[in-house]
Order: C-alpha cells, then structure tokens, then sequence
C-alpha cells in the first residue's frame, strides 16, 4: 500500500482452478471464440508452469489520479493509454518491481510471469476479496473500474483475503450494454470478442472488418466504463510519464503519417498489444475513424494511403474514396 497501491490480497494458489469453468461457459456462449480464449486455458493451473508456487499475491493499481490528454478520450481507450506493465517509467511497473525486490529480499521467491501475467487478473482479484466483477466484465473497486492489477506468485504459503463494500450492478440495469457501439455486450457478465471494439481495434487488429458501428475508436474502447453509473468520476491529478507529448501524435492525421521507424520505438512499446509489423492495423483504424467521422481536412491523407504499400491500406483508402465520392 505504501507503494501506491490501493488494494492487496493474497490467495491460495487453487482459488484460481474455478477459471477454467468460466472459461467453458464463455466458450460455450460463443464458440467462435474458443481458439483465442483457449490459449489462456493455463491461467486456472498456475502450478503447470510454476510447480514451486503456493499463493498469488493480487494487487490493484488505480489509473484515474492521471490527467487524460486532449486527444484520447473517446480515440484511445485509456486502459491502454494509462498502462504500465511494462512501461519502466509508470508508477505501477516501479510500484511491482520494489514489491517483488522486497519479497526477495525475505527470501520469499516472487515472479509475476510473462505481459499476460500467470492467472486472470481480475478473477484472481475477485477470490482475493478486492472487488467485484459486473455486467459488463470490469473488475470493480469501490472507486470504480479505472484500475489495473498485477498478479505475484511466491512460494510462501500465505492467504490475506479483504473484505468489500463494492454493490451489485441494479436489478434491470443494462446501460454498460446499450453503450457498447457494436452490441458486442449480449448479456450480463457475457461478452462477444469478436464484436468488442477493443479486441477488434487492438488484439484483433486486422482480422476482422472495422464497421461504422466503431465510430472514432482507434486503439480501444471505454464506451461500456464510461456509461456505468459506478464509473462516473473525474480523472485527473497527475501526467502519465510521456502521455502528453505521444498524445500530440495520435491525431487520425498524424497517425497517416507515421514513419515505420517511429512507429516501431515510440508508439509500438506503448500500445504493445500490436506487434512492430502492424502500423498497418493503426492506417486501418484511423482511415476508418475518417470515414465514420468525415471532415474535408481527411481527404488529403485519406487520398495519400491510395499509394500505400501495404495492399489493405491501399484498398480501404479506394474503398472510401469510391463510398465518398472523394
């Protein structure tokens, strides 16, 4: 706590087995989804990959004491844009490195694992206590969603469950759903990956059609967060370390215009869920935000990616000239 975090638990490394039911039920709902939620299939056996581990320590990292730069909201979803996993700059990446170093330092062995981490962060959050998880698959605080957890497993057995006072979403409350632009939210604590404009604009950059539907999204979506009465509060306190000055270069504009080599040392290590060969997947969603949002100033760059020298540029720039008139 004392290195910022707002929440901690510790629980038995088994209190995570109960993942892999969740999982089924979701694969089961949409079975489309089942090779990509599969891959995660180890997070409910932790002892697979780390036989010496007795418990996970969880702690929750609050996101909302950072001030939002013009240019994100409602571009960027600011999960994304307040990461710090594995930004070394970031109050939360330092606040998880001095923790572990501590535990070492007691001869507590401590590992948090690869950038997905060793379990589901936000079930694991929920055993320990911390929260809960509502309609629209948060984890929530008693100060909301605008959180990140980080999950450490050492080889102590130890077990520190809290107790909360976060409420249950209200009985016929369905705004998370009726927000979601894509309708990918098809039920309570249900959720079509295909169809979320976060997955589709991020993870799933480039394997399935962007849509009107997505409206200015460029990498992510809060549409869900923001719509939640739970959510309602105002950000800011604090600059997120290199936010403001990377927000400069996230305009639709700028994003036509990036060269690989910037691309792949300053917005690439930031938004790590696309991978250095993707700037593609960034023209594909900024001409789409274009489209949806036309001004005559997008004509000029939309025209330029006509001589793009990735072929789905290319062909999304003719797309749009051609469903324009341009």
């Amino acid at each position: 706590m004392e290195l910022g975090f707002s929440k901690c638990g510790i629980i038995n490394v088994d209190a995570v087995k109960g993942f892999k039911e969740r999982l089924d039920a979701r694969t089961s709902q949409f079975p489309q989804s089942a090779l990509m939620y599969y891959q995660f299939a180890y997070f409910s056996d932790v002892k697979s990959k780390m036989p010496w581990c007795e418990s996970l320590v969880v702690c929750v990292f609050d996101y909302w004491k950072y001030n939002v730069p013009e240019g994100i909201e409602g571009r960027i979803g600011k999960a994304y844009a307040f990461d710090g996993r594995k930004d070394e700059r970031s109050d939360a990446y330092k606040a998880k490195e001095k923790l572990i170093e501590h535990m070492k330092k007691m001869g507590i062995r401590a590992e948090c694992g690869g950038e997905h981490g060793i379990t589901s962060f936000r079930y694991a959050a929920e055993k320990a206590g911390l929260g809960k998880l509502r309609k629209n698959n948060f984890f929530y605080t008693e100060n909301g969603s605008w959180n990140a957890i980080d999950v450490i497993a050492i080889n102590k057995k130890l077990e520190l469950k809290e107790k909360n006072n976060v409420k249950d979403c209200p009985d016929g409350c369905s705004k998370c759903a009726a927000a979601c632009p894509t309708g990918a939210l098809k039920g309570p604590y249900s959720m079509h990956p295909m169809r979320c404009v976060s997955f589709v604009t991020s993870i799933g950059g480039g394997m399935f059609p962007l849509t009107e539907d997505i409206g200015n999204w460029v990498y992510g979506c809060d549409a869900c967060q923001d719509a939640c009465p739970f959510d309602q509060r105002d950000f800011g306190g604090k600059d997120f370390p290199g936010l403001k000055e990377l927000s400069e270069n996230l305009t639709l504009e700028k994003i036509i215009d990036w060269s690989d080599e910037y691309y792949e040392k300053v917005v690439q290590p930031k938004f790590w869920y696309l991978g250095p060969d993707k700037l593609w997947v960034w023209k594909l969603n900024a001409l789409n935000a274009m489209k949806n949002g036309y001004r005559e100033k997008y004509k000029p760059f939309i025209k330029k990616c006509l001589d793009d020298k990735n072929d789905r540029v290319s062909g999304m720039a003719q797309w749009i000239c051609e469903t324009l008139k341009l």
